[in-house]
């Protein structure tokens, strides 16, 4: 393990032009999980008095297509229980999210009439909405994504799962860190007995041999491979190879409970927890290639969608300081062209496996 000086953002968001919301099928996925827990939140909320807005957040929302979804579903539980009352939606995302797509996205009809659409601009790790003005706050597939890109290397891979020793405890502590973050700010925005949905990557514990099931492992080990096999052919330097993490945290229910439940955590007594689990969410490109045999077809949904989450990082903090002669645009084609080819070749060895962290909290 060894300290690298860098305190960056990790990503500017997902890919925008529309490349997200054409290569998100599986976070729509994820999403659509909640649709259920969605209308229970809305159920538990107190009403806001003399008919007041009720005020939706999305918090991640990235370019809006599934952002929408998820809010039409609360729309929807809103109205029914009356039918008149007002509801405003904030979508929060950082400053260099491509807020252009997300509007033309509502302006498509995503989102429901008569909800005031109002953008937040800032990170999800500081407040996003006026004190206390929330009553329902959502987050899908974001809060697994780290504040800052981590000081640390770690040989053996590209993903937290495969730090040992000291990087993998700082990695764990920056992550509690970063979640408490979250929480605290999700606490100075919500009104009281407001809801908090959360969805994201997660850790399945196992006693078995084989040890926890982690959201991405595979993939993230497949990307690590045609890293370093760039880094052999001279493409990319091999220090910003052994250098680069994916800054991305899968927790356990345990690490999500822990800032919650711990006595002498700032945020003990904040919320009261009403779920918290992992729940496994089938492949929808995988399910698609044993349906037809078409690995080809497989490789460039399953490639499109590794694309549009993880290129942001890795020309951030992989290509670009990397890059040994080609420029960056021809680095991220190529290296997302090699992940295509290994998908096609064999469609199971390197397949996307996803165990959803969901929590659901009542603000106190």
């Amino acid at each position: 393990m060894a300290l690298v000086d860098r305190d960056e953002t990790t990503t500017t968001g997902m890919r925008g032009g529309g490349y997200y919301d054409a290569h998100s099928e599986y976070q729509r996925r994820v999403a659509g999980t909640a649709a259920e827990l969605i209308a229970r939140c809305v159920e538990g909320v107190p009403p806001p008095p003399g008919g007041g807005t009720f005020v939706v957040a999305d918090y991640g929302c990235s370019t809006g297509r599934n952002s929408a979804a998820s809010v039409r579903a609360a729309v929807s539980a809103v109205r029914a229980r009356r039918p008149g009352r007002p509801v405003a939606a904030i979508h929060n995302d950082l400053p260099t999210n491509d807020w252009n797509e997300l509007f033309a996205n509502l302006r498509g009809s995503h989102e429901p009439d008569g909800v005031l659409a109002l953008a937040s601009a800032v990170s999800f790790f500081e407040p996003a909405a006026p004190a206390g003005s929330v009553h329902l706050g959502m987050s899908f597939s974001a809060a697994h994504w780290l504040r800052r890109q981590p000081e640390v290397v770690v040989p053996e891979g590209v993903y937290f799962c495969d730090a040992t020793g000291q990087a993998r405890a700082m990695l764990e502590a920056e992550a509690e860190a970063d979640w408490t973050a979250f929480l605290a700010a999700r606490a100075a925005d919500l009104a009281p007995g407001g809801r908090l949905l959360v969805q994201m990557v997660g850790t399945a514990p196992s006693a078995g041999a084989a040890g926890p099931r982690v959201t991405g492992r595979l993939l993230l080990r497949a990307m690590g491979e045609v890293a370093a096999q760039m880094a052999r052919e001279g493409a990319l330097d091999p220090a910003a190879v052994a250098r680069y993490l994916l800054p991305v945290y899968a927790r356990t229910p345990a690490e999500a409970r822990r800032p919650l439940e711990d006595p002498g955590s700032p945020l003990r007594g904040a919320f009261d927890v009403e779920a918290c689990r992992i729940d496994e969410v089938p492949n929808p490109y995988l399910d698609a290639w044993r349906a037809d045999g078409d690995a080809d077809a497989y490789a460039r949904s399953y490639a499109g969608f590794a694309r549009a989450f993880t290129e942001s990082s890795l020309r951030e903090h992989l290509l670009a300081p990397g890059a040994a002669a080609a420029d960056v645009d021809r680095l991220a084609d190529d290296f997302y062209a090699r992940l295509t080819e290994r998908f096609a070749a064999d469609p199971e060895r390197d397949r996307f496996e996803d165990w959803t962290l969901t929590v659901v909290l009542a603000r106190r």
